[in-house]
Formats: structure tokens, sequence, C-alpha cells
């Protein structure tokens, strides 16, 4: 929500619901982790647009079970970062899942990541 709102808060309101939406940055620390298009990712042979589509799908289905399982605790995913590479020359998740990757609401209040994590011991 936080940076998703900084670029498109003219556009949107908080806490809206936007269906599984995903967009992808290039991790690099020195251009600010620059946001990316399938197309700019594919022709520049980084990634396929089939690879891409890949990363969507194994998105939505990782998202979808931890959305599940915080739902189940009564509480509200908001949004998520996940980080995507090759493993072996095959897409896969390359980072952990943790709190500190992911916005969950309680109701209407942000639970920071000490929070969050008391729902996880």
């Amino acid at each position: 929500t936080g940076s998703f709102m900084r670029r498109y808060g003219d556009y949107c309101t908080e806490g809206q619901d936007l269906d599984f939406l995903i967009e992808a940055s290039l991790k690099d620390d020195e251009r600010g982790d620059p946001m990316i298009t399938s197309d700019t990712l594919d022709m520049l042979g980084i990634m396929s647009k089939s690879e891409f589509d890949e990363v969507k799908t194994l998105t939505r289905k990782i998202t979808a079970i931890i959305r599940d399982d915080l739902n189940d605790k009564g509480l509200t995913l908001y949004d998520i970062k996940l980080e995507f590479g090759r493993i072996n020359g095959k897409v896969a998740l390359i980072d952990e899942i943790s709190s500190g990757c992911m916005r969950v609401y309680k109701g209407d209040k942000w639970l920071h990541t000490v929070e969050l994590d008391k729902y996880f011991t």
C-alpha cells in the first residue's frame, strides 16, 4: 500500500480491492528497484513472457494460501512482496516469506511486524 499509494494515490483509495494485482520491479538498489513491464523483461532478456506468466501464477497461488491463513486468524492481507528468480534454470520463489514482506490489518488497524509475528508463535 505504501509505494503503490505514492504512485497511484490520485486514482485509487487505500484498501481498495485490486484482485491479485501483480506489479514487477527489478531488485536493483542502485536504481531504486525500478518498476518493469513483462514486455521490457522479455525484450531485455531478463525473463521471458512465459516465465513472467509463471511468476504471476505462482504469486496468485502463494498469496491465496497466505491470505486464507491470515483470514482464518481474523486478519486481512493488504499487500505482499515476493521475490522470484531462477534455480537450476527454473523460476522459483527465492526469498523467505515473513511478516516483514506483507502488510496486514486487523479490522482497520495495521499490524506492525512484531504484532503480526505474535499470530504465528
